[in-house]
């Protein structure tokens, strides 16, 4: 249970601040978002403030902010409402006789004005033509910029064409794009630089730090802030150095030159020898005497070493992308190379195990993730809209409504079916 609310607390939070990122920065370049979603598939909780309806759905795969966009009218047969001619609604006036709310479901309020529609336009001209009086009349009424339509049970602003995503300019499309992976970009930053200021930055001296009680150094007689010169007559200069020579004499005792508050000491020490098992039941033998590390407290140390984790974790992962492409061309492609929800869910749970500043860092580590694998260029995630906003400023106009249309279609199919597959991958591995 415990690693369930982790799981969904992690996602929660890396998704929400992707689609923040998003959301500000429509808003700021008046951009109407309709819906700020968290998840995907049927809602379990929505609430709407201002123009926006905040909901929280079913599957925690995802998430998305509805910004109208008429790319996906281009043949005018398409509605966002599936509003049809012959259809009846209800329409509530306000006191100019402007339709405030088109509710398409039924409804036995007495208030409300009942229609059989004829035409509509709710973008461009703003209007909503239809018979009343038991079809006796045709009567047109304005609809108001800001009228909502009303359907299962949620309120929708409607979009006039100004308000639409695909009728700002590219620059504008751009940042709010963007935003969303550089909001990821930022969240990590802050959790590395948090827990940098929070623990410290590693020493790469060979300083001791802390001796851990009932260990071989403990017994030994080494203390904190003692700097190892020699280990078995080698120089030793970094922290580093003193694991490698640790390890290279297999857990036979090994003697030290300690250099204590000016005094030099000759210490010797039995590492203590473990043997570890991965998850294949391969054996690894450990050596250890029981010292840690000494950490600088330096606020600016630390936020140089947040920064430069974020960008050696972002560097890292994209060239693991850049490989999984590469794989898929050559032949080398499996689907063991990618992870899932199921997979997001297991790492969460292990890295729960593990401690408050674990899970801290996963998180980070999956919003680098999330903010780069959203800049993949493929049309269905932000980095193919991208492309298509630099296709539009780079030649003038934007790229055909059909071919955004079908290539996006083409690519949410081919997404979700790769989703899956890798769900089940990752369902099979976890039984297995």
């Amino acid at each position: 249970m415990q690693g369930i609310i982790v799981f969904l607390l992690v996602f929660f939070v890396v998704v929400t601040v992707h689609e923040l990122g998003h959301f500000i920065v429509a808003k700021k370049s008046g951009i109407l978002c309709q819906e700020f979603a968290i998840g995907f598939g049927p809602k379990i909780f929505h609430k709407k403030i201002g123009e926006t309806n905040f909901t929280v759905r079913l599957l925690p795969i995802g998430g998305y902010v509805k910004m109208p966009d008429n790319v996906f009218d281009f043949n005018n047969e398409v509605s966002p409402y599936d509003i049809k001619k012959g259809m009846q609604v209800f329409l509530k006036l306000d006191s100019e006789d402007k339709v405030e709310k088109i509710i398409l479901d039924k409804s036995n309020d007495v208030d409300l004005f009942p229609i059989e529609v004829n035409e509509y336009d709710l973008t461009d001209n703003l209007f909503i033509e239809g018979f009343v009086n038991s079809g006796q009349d045709l009567e047109k009424f304005s609809v108001r910029k800001d009228a909502c339509v009303v359907f299962s049970g949620m309120e929708e602003q409607i979009a006039p064409i100004e308000r639409m995503f695909s009728s700002h300019s590219w620059q504008k499309k751009f940042l709010t794009l963007f935003a969303g992976p550089l909001m990821n970009f930022i969240l990590a930053a802050i959790i590395f630089v948090g827990i940098s200021i929070s623990n410290g930055v590693p020493i790469n001296k060979a300083i001791i730090g802390k001796v851990v009680e009932n260990t071989p150094a403990y017994s030994a007689g080494f203390q904190a802030d003692d700097v190892i010169k020699e280990i078995n007559g080698v120089p030793i200069n970094t922290w580093l150095e003193i694991g490698e020579n640790i390890v290279k004499y297999e857990g036979k005792e090994i003697t030290t030159l300690v250099d204590r508050k000016g005094t030099e000491k000759i210490i010797k020490v039995t590492p203590k020898t473990e043997i570890v098992k991965d998850k294949n039941g391969n054996e690894t033998k450990k050596y250890s005497i029981g010292i840690e590390v000494k950490y600088d407290h330096n606020i600016l140390n630390s936020i140089k070493d947040g920064l430069s984790k974020t960008l050696y974790y972002g560097t890292l992962i994209f060239t693991g992308i850049v490989r999984l492409f590469v794989s898929v061309f050559s032949g080398g492609f499996n689907l063991d190379q990618l992870g899932g929800p199921v997979a997001i869910y297991e790492m969460t749970t292990e890295a729960a195990k593990n401690g408050f500043i674990t899970t801290l860092r996963w998180v980070g580590l999956l919003s680098v993730n999330l903010g780069l694998m959203n800049l993949i260029p493929i049309p269905v995630l932000d980095g193919g809209r991208i492309i298509f906003v630099l296709y539009e400023a780079a030649f003038g106009k934007p790229i055909s409504k059909k071919a955004q249309y079908y290539a996006t279609a083409i690519f949410s199919v081919l997404l979700i079916i790769l989703m899956l597959a890798v769900t089940w991958n990752d369902i099979s591995r976890l039984f297995n």
